[in-house]
């Protein structure tokens, strides 16, 4: 395994960024940046030994824009949406920014993908990484306590890629923190996903309103185009979602324990990747608001591994809630294969 470091260009805030990239003996590359502790780059192989860039992303940090994308960066302190940016805690009502039309997205107009995190690089074993740090300030974004954080990134020889979160907290939270990189299996410059496949290990799914909030339902994926227990084609029942696939799936198995969520592969190239999580959901998005951007629409999709989202308006939901003493830990796994 080898690890390098370089300068990754200044901030859009016009601070100064650096990255780190680890290569195994197998060709499979990660890079990592500080800005945002965000994924920049995956390159693997294919089936003939041929690598491809297979995440979107930029070669320098003034191209992240706050609210871009989230392309490969780490999400919090509540990834996806809250309804109307509105929660209670503990008898308080706690009121933030909603930056996704009625509702409240990613941590907010700054958040954890918008901030230079600490940077420790490390190699153990057949395993090397980053140890991302940061401290979120009590009422930043208007959520209460001062939440430590680290994300722990790194790659092993195995073409195993290792995301750990953890959390402490002096007060009463909520915490929900996950990657959002973009995956294109066929390669970032090749175009659409389309005929990529994905299967999911889930028979069930949050339905959404019109603003993409779940309804607090949780219902079975028979009969419907969330049906993915089977490897098929991403864009087969694409066409049968308004506005394409931005949807938490229910994974089944037990939360807390590492289990197998999805795999999917590009049946040209044969690059395949497997994600395995500890978390009681996945958020599975179709790129459909790429558009604007320097990529295509459908250009990559995301499998974001989280906890349900708007889960602190939904008590059926697993809790969020973070107390002083506790220790939130969220471990992911995406091996990849060809």
């Amino acid at each position: 395994m080898t690890i390098t470091s370089q300068l990754f260009g200044n901030t859009p805030e016009g601070d100064e960024a650096s990255s780190w990239t680890i290569e195994n003996s197998s060709g499979l590359s990660l890079s990592l940046s500080d800005w945002g502790a965000t994924i920049v780059s995956v390159i693997q192989p294919d089936r003939r030994g041929a690598a491809e860039e297979v995440t979107l992303g930029f070669k320098e940090a003034s191209r992240y824009q706050s609210n871009e994308g989230y392309l490969g960066a780490t999400c919090g302190r509540f990834a996806n949406r809250i309804a109307l940016g509105k929660f209670s805690l503990e008898g308080k009502d706690y009121e933030l920014a909603c930056n996704n039309g009625p509702n409240h997205l990613h941590g907010g107009e700054r958040g954890y993908n918008a901030r230079i995190w600490g940077a420790k690089p490390y190699s153990e074993g057949e395993r090397s990484g980053v140890v991302f740090s940061l401290i979120s300030p009590d009422g930043e974004e208007n959520y209460p306590g001062e939440l430590k954080i680290r994300a722990d990134y790194a790659l092993d020889e195995q073409g195993r890629l290792y995301m750990d979160f953890h959390a402490e907290t002096d007060r009463t939270t909520i915490v929900n923190i996950t990657n959002h990189s973009y995956w294109n299996l066929a390669g970032a410059s090749s175009g659409t996903i389309k005929g990529q496949e994905i299967k999911f290990y889930s028979s069930r799914y949050l339905p959404v309103d019109d603003t993409a909030i779940p309804t607090g339902e949780i219902r079975n994926v028979e009969g419907t185009p969330f049906d993915f227990r089977k490897m098929k084609p991403i864009f087969r029942d694409l066409h049968k979602v308004p506005g394409g696939y931005d949807h938490c799936v229910v994974i089944d198995g037990d939360v807390g324990e590492l289990r197998i969520a999805v795999e999917a592969r590009d049946p040209i190239s044969g690059r395949r990747l497997t994600l395995y999580t500890d978390r009681p959901g996945v958020q599975f998005y179709t790129g459909n608001f790429l558009q604007g951007t320097p990529f295509l629409k459908n250009g990559g999709f995301c499998l974001e591994p989280q906890d349900f989202p708007d889960a602190p308006n939904r008590p059926d939901f697993p809790s969020t809630v973070l107390r002083p003493g506790e220790t939130y830990h969220h471990r992911s796994v995406i091996e990849f294969t060809a």
